[in-house]
Parts: C-alpha cells; sequence; structure tokens
C-alpha cells in the first residue's frame, strides 16, 4: 500500500463500485472465502492462501461483535495490497509492522466511510468508531 491518500482513493473507489462501505458486502462481491475459526486468543483474523486464492479466517470471539468490521476490512486491505508477501512478512519484522499499519489504516478509511454511510455525518469522535466497528484502543 502506499500513501494515506492513496489508500483513501482505494476505499472511495470501491465502496462507489459496490455501493456500500460495508467490508462483508465487499468481501461478498470480491469473492472473498470467510470462514469463522476458534483463534483464541490471537490473531483476531489471519489471511492464508490456497491455491493462490485467499482464505480470511476470523476469530468466533469477534462473529457477533462490532469488531468483525474493522478486523475484516484489515484483512481485505493485505488482500487487496499485499498478496504475495506472505513469506516475506513473517520473516521480516519492520516489513510485517508497516504492512500491519498499512492495513490498519485502510480499514480505518474504510470504517469512517461506513459511519458516514450509515450516520449522515462524520463520527465526532474516535469512540464513536471505536463502539460502532470495533477499532482498536489508541497505542496497541
Amino acid at each position: 500500500m502506499g500513501k494515506t491518500s492513496d489508500l483513501n482513493k482505494l476505499v472511495f473507489t470501491i465502496g462507489k463500485r459496490y455501493g456500500t462501505f460495508n467490508p462483508f458486502t465487499w468481501a461478498d462481491k470480491l469473492n472473498l472465502d470467510i470462514q469463522w475459526k476458534e483463534l483464541l486468543p490471537k490473531p483476531l483474523a489471519k489471511t492464508v492462501y490456497f491455491f493462490d486464492e485467499p482464505v480470511i479466517m476470523m476469530s468466533n470471539s469477534i462473529k457477533y461483535s462490532n469488531q468483525r468490521y474493522f478486523v475484516l476490512a484489515h484483512e481485505i486491505g493485505h488482500v487487496l495490497e499485499h498478496k504475495g508477501l506472505a513469506a516475506y512478512y513473517v520473516s521480516n519484522k519492520v516489513h510485517k509492522r508497516k504492512t500491519e499499519v498499512e492495513a490498519d489504516t485502510f480499514a480505518m478509511a474504510v470504517v469512517t466511510n461506513l459511519y458516514v454511510e450509515e450516520n449522515g455525518c462524520l463520527p465526532e469522535t474516535y469512540a464513536d468508531l471505536r463502539y460502532n466497528y470495533g477499532l482498536p484502543f489508541l497505542g496497541n
């Protein structure tokens, strides 16, 4: 992924194409396989590739939680922008941190636009996004 402005353009383009910013709709339209599994205690989700096709494994612990929106958007960010980097990602901690920040930035743009779609305005606080879509605590 690139700069934040490029991520925002990508998110807006996909949202416009599919008529929503709901990451579950995006996953469906992109033919992404989502599997709910026991992944406790962490990670909350992980994308793996089978025969070059991504499978997003989501933790049952968030299946009915608002957190599933942010987590899925994060994984979609990896699928769209980090495909083919899995082996390098695991072996290089600096690159891993960078790709995680990029996926978080992508997910933040998705859920912020989803908030606007559902509420007709920008959120007043970060806590609004945390409550509605399970964003992580700042600093974690």
